[in-house]
């Protein structure tokens, strides 16, 4: 069987733009399709909405045990071309690292695990591994991975989920804690009015709107003791804020949207509570408030953890010390990832992430990989595929 250069595949993956919003993931699903059916895998594409394409592709060497490896097929769109010192959708190298959109977040890890369930599949003596490309991951995940797990599609015993390793440095941990993340909406009503009279008026809705910001920002929501590996929510208070009409108007209505990443086992009434009570003690008893949680899945999109004795978390750490040589840190990936939708919605026990690449560097110009974590990545899912599925 001739070797394969992940780094070469990657970079005919980083040609396709697959940005969501933007083309979606149509054109790389139908790519990896035909590429793992030339390689003598089974294949499909699973179209979720006109262009919203997933792909499964299953390597089956027969036997009970069965272990899948994912990674989302869309991109955060390039955003300002200026910005960008190289082709977004061309592959540039630089030393060790490779340049292009997409290359951390996460087609380095697709490309690693394509050519892993390669020489995996060469000499496999049992087992089948999935591969589970998701669509929609960037927006979240309803076209992707949240629907498979509504189909009964996603049919293994565990998923590695192939984001980001790294934040700073590269391969930094090992998460076993994908946060969720609670999105709501505080709105303020006032009055509206003649700003020569604000002094008679009740308190500006925009003026509310920032002690509003303010409150959110020093809320601690509570949350289940940390245990063994630290964790803690994060609170983010006004990524986005209106209100207001023009100049001499005095404001009578603004709206606040804010964010809560949740760790494993915060309780949705409980937050509710806490943004209400910070509320109620921040707010001008003259304007009207109320707090409504977005009605799609950002509204309440649960964490998940698996057991740090699982085997998979063995085998993976295992086969990541075995070619990194160090043994890597359980933690907490910083965001969320579709192994909320794995375990959640599908009751499968999954790793959030454990891949090539840099957080720092995605949804941003210039993001990066380093070459070398890619064939990194390669070879430790393969010898995770090995140790989960043979036993060896």
């Amino acid at each position: 069987m001739t070797a394969v250069d992940p780094v070469d595949l990657l970079a005919e993956l980083v040609a396709i733009d697959s940005s969501n919003p933007g083309p979606g993931e149509a054109a790389i699903a139908r790519y990896i399709d035909d590429l793992a059916r030339r390689w003598g895998f089974e294949s499909r594409v699973v179209e979720t909405a006109p262009g919203r394409a997933n792909v499964l592709v299953r390597v089956d060497a027969g036997g009970s045990r069965s272990l899948g490896l994912s990674g989302h097929l869309d991109t955060k769109p390039a955003g300002e071309l200026a910005r960008w010192r190289t082709p977004p959708w061309e592959l540039s190298i630089d030393g060790d690292l490779a340049y292009g959109l997409g290359t951390s977040d996460m087609k380095g890890a697709l490309a690693a695990m394509l050519v892993a369930a390669r020489t995996w599949s060469a000499t496999a003596r049992r087992g089948r591994l999935d591969l589970i490309f998701t669509a929609d991951e960037e927006a979240g995940s309803q076209l992707g991975a949240w629907e498979l797990a509504r189909r009964g599609l996603v049919d293994v015993e565990a998923v590695l989920v192939g984001e980001p390793s790294g934040i700073t440095t590269e391969w930094e941990q090992l998460s076993v804690v994908s946060r969720g993340i609670c999105c709501f909406e505080v709105t303020v009503h006032g009055r509206q009015g003649h700003s020569g009279l604000s002094e008679r008026l009740p308190t500006s809705a925009t003026v509310a709107a920032a002690r509003a910001v303010l409150a959110i920002d020093a809320l601690r929501p509570r949350h289940p003791p940390a245990g063994e590996i630290p964790r803690t929510p994060t609170v983010n208070a006004g990524v986005r804020i209106g209100g207001g009409v023009f100049f001499g108007v005095h404001p009578g209505h603004a709206t606040v949207d804010c964010e809560v990443r949740l760790v494993p086992g915060m309780r949705r009434d409980e937050l509710v509570a806490d943004v209400r009570a910070a509320l109620a003690a921040a707010m001008p008893a003259d304007v009207r408030w109320d707090v409504r949680l977005r009605p799609d899945q950002l509204g309440w999109l649960p964490a998940s953890e698996i057991a740090a004795d699982h085997p998979l978390v063995r085998a993976a750490g295992d086969a990541a010390a075995q070619v990194l040589g160090r043994k890597l840190p359980l933690g907490v990936y910083p965001g969320g990832t579709d192994a909320s939708a794995f375990s959640q919605g599908a009751g499968v026990p999954s790793i959030a992430s454990l891949g090539p690449g840099w957080l720092s560097v995605a949804h941003a110009p210039n993001e990066h990989v380093g070459r070398s974590q890619v064939r990194d990545a390669a070879e430790i899912y393969r010898r995770i595929a090995t140790a989960f599925l043979e036993g060896r």
